[in-house]
Parts: C-alpha cells; sequence; structure tokens
C-alpha cells in the first residue's frame, strides 16, 4: 500500500499548475515521464505499471486532487507516506479537472508495451564500417540524396558542426557521434523510430528513415566521433589592415628610393605617416589586451545555461559555487551537484534529455565533467573569493557581469589591474555588522558635523601592491 501511495505522491509534484489537454498520453508525457516509467522499472519515482490495479481509482484522483485533504482525513496510507517524507508538503492541484485526471490514470490502466522492433541490420555495430557505408551515410546526413520514404533533411541545419557565438540546444554532430559510440550513449536506432523526448518527437516530425538508412548515418557517425568541432573563424579585420598597410608601406619608400614613379613626395609621406599611425595603434591595441580575455565566451562539455538555472529557476549561485564565500576560488561543481536536481529533472525545456544524459554518462563512468574555466586571472596576481564575496559583500555580478542573463557564459570585464583599482577606489567599505572590519574601527570617521564620511577599499590598504602581488 506504501509502494503505491508513494508512486501517486510522484505523479502528482510534477504536475504544471495548468493544463487543457483531456490526452491522458500527452499529459503523462509532458508531466510524468521526467520521473517515471512505465513498465522500465524505476527512475526518479516507482515504476507505474500496475498501479491502478494496486489502488482504487477515486482514491487516486482524490489524492492528486488535494493531498492535504486527504492526509487530514485521517486516511492511514496518505498520514504514514506524509510522515515518511519529512512531512513535505504537496501542493494541491484543484486547477485539474476530474476529466484531466482521469485521463491520465486511464492511461496507466490501459498503458501496454510497445512491440520491439526487429532489425535485419546489426544494431549493436559501433566501428568497422565501410568506406562506402560512411560516404552514403554522410551523404544522408547533409541531405544531399533522398531518403526511400521521400524528401532530403539536412541534419546539420539543426546539429551544427561548427561552434557558434549562440547556443544551439540541438546537440552537435560531433556530440551526437560520441553519445552513438558510447557503450552507455543514444542507441540511434531506437531514438530514431521511437524519439525518446517531446522535444525530439517535434524537431524530428515529419523524417521516416528506414533501417538500412539509420545504418548508414551510424556509419557516418562512427567515423565522425574521432573528429572535433570545427571553431568558428572570424574575419581577421584588424590582421589584414596591418599587412595592408605594411605593404602601402613598403612599395611607398621602394618608390621614394628606387623606382620614382610617383611625381609628388607628398604621397609617400601620407602613406608612411598614416601607415605608422594605423600600426602604432594596433601594437597599442594588442599590447593592452596581452593576457586580458574580455569577451572570452567558449564551448562547454554539456550546454549549461546560467539564465535558465540563476536567471528563470532562480538558483542562488553558491548553491552551485558554494566555496566562495570561504575559498580562493568558487569552485566549479562537480557531478554530483548537477544530480541533486537532475536526479530528478531529468528533460530540458530546450535540449530534451540530450544535455542531462551526459551528467548520468559522466558519474556511471566516474569521470568528471571537464568544464573550461572562462575568468583566469594571470598566475601572478592574487585574488581571494572569500574576501570580496564574503566579507567585501560584493555581489557576484560586480566581476562577472549580469550571468543571470546569459545562456551562454561570457568574461563581461576585462579583469585589468586598471579596472580592480578603480573598484577599489570607488568601492565603500560596510562596516555594519562586519566582525572583519572591526580592526579598522579607527577609520570609521565623520565630518565638522558629526556626518559619518565613507570609507573606501583604497583606505584600508586595497591600493597596496602587496596585496595583490607577492
Amino acid at each position: 500500500m506504501v509502494k503505491i501511495s508513494r508512486v501517486i505522491i510522484f505523479l502528482a509534484i510534477f504536475f504544471p499548475l495548468t493544463t487543457f489537454s483531456q490526452n491522458g498520453e500527452e499529459l503523462f508525457k509532458k508531466n510524468c515521464s521526467v520521473c517515471h516509467l512505465i513498465g522500465g522499472g524505476k527512475l526518479v519515482g516507482p515504476d507505474l505499471q500496475g498501479v491502478t490495479e494496486k489502488r482504487e481509482h477515486d482514491w487516486i484522483v482524490k489524492f492528486i486532487k488535494n493531498s492535504q485533504e486527504v492526509i487530514k482525513s485521517g486516511d492511514p496510507v496518505a498520514v504514514k507516506l506524509y510522515n515518511e517524507y519529512n512531512k513535505a508538503i504537496m501542493p494541491p492541484f484543484t486547477q485539474f479537472s476530474d476529466e484531466e485526471i482521469n485521463s491520465i490514470v486511464d492511461y496507466l490502466a490501459n498503458w501496454k508495451p510497445a512491440e520491439k522492433a526487429v532489425f535485419t541490420v546489426d544494431v549493436n555495430k559501433k566501428t568497422g564500417f565501410k568506406h562506402d557505408e560512411m560516404l552514403r551515410g554522410e551523404r544522408l546526413f547533409y541531405g544531399l540524396i533522398p531518403l526511400e520514404a521521400g524528401g532530403s533533411f539536412n541534419c546539420t541545419n539543426c546539429h551544427n558542426i561548427v561552434t557558434s557565438d549562440t547556443l544551439n540546444w540541438n546537440p552537435s554532430a560531433i556530440d551526437l557521434a560520441k553519445s552513438f559510440v558510447d557503450p552507455k550513449g543514444n542507441n540511434i536506432y531506437e531514438s530514431m523510430s521511437t524519439p525518446v523526448s517531446a522535444r525530439m518527437d517535434e524537431a524530428h516530425a515529419g523524417i521516416k528513415m528506414t533501417e538500412q538508412e539509420i545504418y548508414y548515418v551510424s556509419a557516418y557517425l562512427s567515423e565522425l566521433s574521432t573528429k572535433q568541432l570545427a571553431e568558428h573563424k572570424i574575419f581577421p579585420v584588424k590582421l589584414m589592415l596591418f599587412l595592408a598597410f605594411g605593404f602601402l608601406m613598403t612599395l611607398a619608400i621602394i618608390d621614394l628610393l628606387f623606382t620614382k614613379r610617383i611625381k609628388y613626395r607628398i604621397i609617400h609621406a601620407v602613406i608612411l605617416l598614416v601607415g605608422i599611425g594605423v600600426h602604432s595603434w594596433l601594437a597599442y591595441e594588442e599590447a593592452t589586451k596581452l593576457s586580458r580575455t574580455q569577451g572570452y565566451a567558449p564551448d562547454q562539455p554539456i550546454k549549461f545555461s546560467h539564465k535558465i538555472h540563476a536567471g528563470d529557476n532562480k538558483t542562488d549561485c553558491r548553491y552551485c559555487h558554494h566555496t566562495a564565500d570561504y575559498s580562493k576560488s568558487a569552485n566549479i561543481p562537480s557531478n554530483n551537484v548537477c544530480l541533486n536536481c537532475h536526479n530528478v529533472v531529468r528533460s530540458g525545456r530546450n535540449s530534451g534529455n540530450f544535455e542531462i544524459n551526459k551528467i548520468h554518462r559522466a558519474a556511471a563512468s566516474g569521470t568528471p565533467i571537464a568544464w573550461v574555466r572562462v575568468h583566469n586571472l594571470p598566475d601572478y596576481t592574487y585574488f581571494s573569493h572569500a574576501q570580496h564575496a564574503n566579507v567585501g559583500k560584493i555581489a557576484c555580478q560586480t566581476c562577472h557581469g549580469k550571468v543571470e542573463e546569459m545562456h551562454i557564459l561570457k568574461q563581461e570585464n576585462d579583469l585589468s589591474m586598471g579596472w580592480c583599482i578603480n573598484c577599489h577606489r570607488d568601492t565603500e567599505v560596510n562596516f555594519d555588522g562586519n566582525k572583519y572590519y572591526t580592526t579598522f574601527k579607527g577609520l570609521d570617521r565623520a565630518d565638522k558635523t558629526g556626518k559619518k564620511q565613507p570609507v573606501h577599499v583604497e583606505d584600508i590598504g586595497g591600493l597596496d601592491c602587496m596585496k595583490c602581488h607577492y
């Protein structure tokens, strides 16, 4: 009895607040499949196969509708569940109609396992494909040849093969390939014939491939898995400007000293002066940016959006970067931190379950996710997050920018010495309730009228060279 009621708790917790669909299967897939399987064993919550045979229909409907009312009525199973789950209150779902809840319960009652597909090709093959099989798979992947069912689809329209400065929620072609060859990765035959998420179902609507065509694409993915995502090249404007004026200055000097084809020397002088000016400006620009990486936004191994986590979901920065208050650096989250949420949340609204599955595969293999660090200071510079985030009460956004608005995290500020010094000059020290600053109490001064004068970081040694360089 307890097991059955536990099923209902998990089932109800993850329903959205509003829905108008009467389709039980659609409701289940959109709201329940993130935590439950039917006939596939335990996921986050229990397997729901046969639940309607173990518990009365009316009780299930009533419990989903308002679990607290069932508990207050003294129902022994409901009370036991309430105590077992640390008296966590499941919100009432009175906005659901009986028809909507009945449609889900009916779907569970009438559910039957899908017939397992029988393939005539080797679905377990990951390597050892022939060259002509890889070549045909490449042509199918790029949409260069039609499918047997009609039409052609260029997969690279969604699954990019070069890096991008905007977040493409679809997995890259390289990610698809590496997931395919991973023993615990996606089964391309199952995912293409029966999409594993609503996101994929929507994206692949209209694409019908035979098992032989999927086999050819598998051959191409096998080859692609050994490659890296090509870097998006930006046209080198400054380099071309440097070379162009270098070339013009060279011609001007040659003509001035040897060929003497241009009659007016003022032209030579203008070219040389402008060229020297452009070269000097470029040298200054590049020298200033040396070891600075403002705007740096590398591709990460998982498409993690700070906008969704810190912005939309209001996740506190310190939940993931929990050492920021007492350590020199703010830690990069481990797999376990991610799984605290993603053991429950198994599918993203933008990326389906592909990206979240990377966390689970990494955890299963015992290999940490190789996140790419974005903010780097030179080795000769000492910086403590504890001093700034904890003692100084500096908001994360002061240095890192509005990360809650960034899908792709980038370095907002140049983090130069001048930038830090200006911050130390402008930032006032907050003495109120801050025990760290008790040793600086004498600096809390007032003017002739008795009004307290602000004390800035520079007044307590913030511009001392040895603070950052020692």
